[in-house]
């Protein structure tokens, strides 16, 4: 489409409109994409199955029936789970309605005012601190500096002052606060605020910020994972749209919810979990929608072996069932046909990767899935304990189907970043786990065979050829020997002929000098 320069602003965006709708339906067509790929999408749209069409819920916004982080003024997170006409509490912070911040954008903070009432609050960014002669020589940490007490805080709550207030009466009541530097202010405003504030933030969920939440509050309910490991995990098994994912989880979803924030809804997931029931519980508080939910599948243990058949299904006439029990039936039936078709999927490979997080030895893991991937796929590995990734190591190494298996540590470290006060933190977790990487490759035995076969033909060809050397050597050694006897029998002659000669001669003088002593 072409514009013209005298067309209206209206007519320019329409235009503009419609070239935007050819482009997307361009790359929703996947025009561009090659035969075997388009195949493969195709193969998975098929069995994400009934995928919610339409617009998504937009995520830059708060919503109902949303879980969302709460950071408070004390640095601490708290969840809540936002519903229509309720109240949530704070602690000493106060409470708030959920109808003041459902609608609003992530990101803003609101103070609490008269009880339950809120107020949005304007950040304070970053600030340059102006250097000053000021030190803190004389500044000594005594409670006598300060006039204000406990009861004449609490009194100044009662008389309706909050937050912010508060904080400039301790302020100004310090005796020697103007002789701090700017650092220490800043320090000393922040514990005040952390103490007195009532200001609170609504975070967005997203994958960083549900782990800081875990790893904080309990780091061995996710295997004590960071978040660098988890990054890696997921760039080294190359977790992408429209791929096809094997995921052992037992971070209690955290592992499953990076994969499936990568995939977007557009792949296949399968989560091996332990017990009858998943414990992915990280997984509900990223408010994934439906279409990313769809593209997941969940087996436990005892449902991954083909020599385990499920139970089949007690099919009943649904018209004579009540509303009560129809209603489990269908829920019955839903989970039966969903295993069913999970196992169907799972004995069918072609996976794309392998990722393992789990409490059980990776070499029985490797054993169970390992049929199941793609020649040239990744498998990657995690654990807090090196000397588990060790022994796998070196079965990886043994065996000839995994090339270059390899082990890594995880390391970071976190830094404070203010305008004239960034540092590293002084203190940061000890160890962020170990990683094993290797790339499952497939041997064709065929092959292997053929050319075994060709080697030894040509082995057998090479050892005929040294015997026949070997006779030919010693039949030469054998002709060498002989002309040496030959050489030999020649020599004896000549000597036995010297010998005669030499007795010949001795006969003769003798007979001369006989004659000789006869004359005489």
């Amino acid at each position: 489409m072409e514009i013209d320069q005298d067309q209206s602003l209206s007519e320019i965006v329409s235009v503009t409109t419609e070239i935007t709708k050819d482009i997307d339906k361009n790359i929703k067509g996947k025009e561009v994409k090659g035969v075997e790929e388009v195949e493969e999408i195709e193969e998975i749209e098929e069995i994400e199955g009934e995928v919610v069409e339409g617009e998504e819920e937009d995520t830059c916004y708060i919503h109902d029936n949303q879980y969302v982080l709460i950071l408070l003024p004390s640095g601490n997170i708290k969840v809540v789970k936002l519903q229509k006409d309720k109240k949530i509490s704070l602690g000493k912070f106060g409470v708030f309605h959920t109808n003041d911040i459902i609608g609003k954008p992530f990101g803003h903070s609101y103070e609490i005012h008269d009880r339950d009432k809120i107020k949005i609050i304007r950040n304070v960014a970053f600030r340059e601190v102006d250097e000053t002669d000021a030190n803190n020589k004389e500044t000594i940490d005594d409670p006598s500096k300060q006039k204000l007490s406990y009861e004449d805080i609490e009194q100044l709550k009662k008389d309706g002052l909050e937050g912010q207030d508060i904080i400039k009466k301790v302020v100004e009541s310090h005796s020697t606060f103007n002789k701090k530097t700017e650092y220490s202010k800043a320090k000393y405003i922040k514990r005040k605020e952390a103490k007195f504030s009532r200001v609170f933030t609504p975070v967005r969920p997203t994958l960083y910020s549900v782990w800081e939440y875990f790893h904080t509050k309990n780091p061995s309910k996710i295997r004590e994972m960071r978040i660098d490991s988890l990054s890696q995990m997921l760039t080294l098994a190359n977790v992408r749209a429209y791929s096809k994912m094997l995921v052992i989880d037992d971070t209690q979803g955290l592992l499953i919810s990076g994969v499936l924030e990568r995939l977007g809804g557009y792949g296949v997931v399968i989560g091996i979990h332990d017990g009858e029931n998943h414990n992915f519980d990280i997984m509900r508080y990223m408010n994934f929608s439906k279409k990313i939910y769809n593209s997941l599948r969940i087996l436990s243990w005892q449902q991954v072996f083909k020599e385990e058949s499920q139970a089949p299904f007690n099919y009943q006439n649904e018209s004579k069932l009540s509303e009560k029990e129809l209603k489990f039936y269908h829920r019955k039936k839903a989970n039966y046909e969903r295993i069913d078709s999970t196992r169907e999927l799972l004995f069918k490979g072609g996976f794309d990767g392998l990722l393992i997080a789990s409490q059980y030895q990776p070499e029985s893991i490797l054993e169970t899935f390992i049929p199941y991937l793609r020649g040239s796929r990744p498998i990657v590995i995690y654990h807090i304990n090196k000397e588990v990734l060790m022994n796998t190591c070196v079965h990886m190494r043994i065996s000839r189907i995994y090339l270059n298996p390899t082990i890594t540590e995880s390391w970071l470290r976190g830094y404070q970043v203010l305008p004239g006060r960034t540092h590293p933190s002084m203190s940061t977790s000890g160890g962020g786990g170990y990683l094993l990487k290797a790339t499952y490759i497939i041997i064709d035995d065929n092959n292997n065979n053929n050319s075994s076969s060709s080697l030894s033909s040509t082995n057998i060809n090479i050892i005929d050829n040294e015997k026949n050397m070997e006779i030919d050597n010693n039949n030469i050694i054998k002709d060498d020997n002989v002309n040496n006897n030959v050489v030999d029998d020649n020599n004896v002659d000549d000597n036995v002929d010297d010998n005669i000669d030499d007795k010949v001669d001795l006969e003769k003088i003798s007979s001369k000098r006989a004659k000789l002593n006869k004359e005489d």
